[in-house]
């Protein structure tokens, strides 16, 4: 049961990235932008190289690479939108998911934190960093609840099992709340269809809700590739 809900807000957060190296796309990009240095600094572990990659659907495919010199890295381009890549690294398993913009910043990464990667300089990162600390406080209330599961599934208790999982809806009823209205303040912000395309990873898709968030975002906003996707669900839909 815990590991159920733990996956449900993994999956909404994260995407499921499979590595293919046999394609490299190049990212779109524009001439209109000053563009990008992304500055990369390594903690308890030593890659000789760290990939750049695009994230399509499930899979990801490396767009550039740079070698890794006194455990920092850097990577400079131009992005039409702000999008999440991923980063590998040479001879790791490890994916880092961040979202690139073009703006000047650096991500600090420890092997022994690398689903929490410190960003400086990234607004976007920041407000994604602040909706996934408050997601995350929400679901820690699965914690007290799992002993409790364990114990009255053993004494098939059938009353007490009913109560645990009507406060687990009850707590995935509260992050979803949560989700859309955090998706309502920040509608003029790339952040929102970001949010609103990890809903469509759901095992219960709110068609209906996603519809009505995706309308309130501002043009610009719908021009975004995350945007195009939430359309393109909608209308077959």
């Amino acid at each position: 049961m815990k590991r159920f809900f733990l996956l449900v807000i993994f999956s909404l957060l994260l995407l499921s990235c499979k590595e293919n190296d046999s394609q490299e796309k190049q990212p779109t990009v524009s001439t209109n932008t000053k563009g990008f240095k992304l500055k990369g600094n390594l903690e308890n572990f030593y890659p000789k190289k760290v990939f750049l990659n695009k994230i399509i659907e499930n899979s990801i495919y490396p767009i550039d690479s740079s070698k890794v010199i006194d455990n920092t890295f850097t990577f400079k381009g131009i992005v039409e939108f702000p999008e999440r890549y991923a980063l590998t690294f040479q001879d790791y398993s490890s994916v880092v998911i961040f979202i690139l913009e073009n703006t000047n910043f650096e991500l600090v990464i420890n092997q022994d934190q690398i689903n929490d990667p410190l960003i400086k300089g990234s607004k976007l990162n920041n407000k994604l960093n602040e909706y996934k600390t408050k997601s995350k406080q929400i679901f820690k209330k699965i914690d007290y609840l799992f002993p409790q599961f364990q114990k009255a599934r053993l004494e098939n208790d059938a009353k007490e099992l009913s109560i645990i999982r009507n406060e687990l809806k009850s707590i995935e009823k509260e992050f979803i709340n949560f989700s859309f209205d955090y998706i309502l303040q920040n509608k003029n912000s790339y952040i929102a269809p970001m949010i609103l395309r990890d809903h469509l990873k759901s095992t219960t898709i709110d068609t209906l809700r996603i519809k009505k968030a995706y309308l309130i975002l501002s043009n610009d906003i719908k021009n975004s590739p995350d945007s195009q996707i939430i359309e393109s669900f909608l209308t077959l839909h």
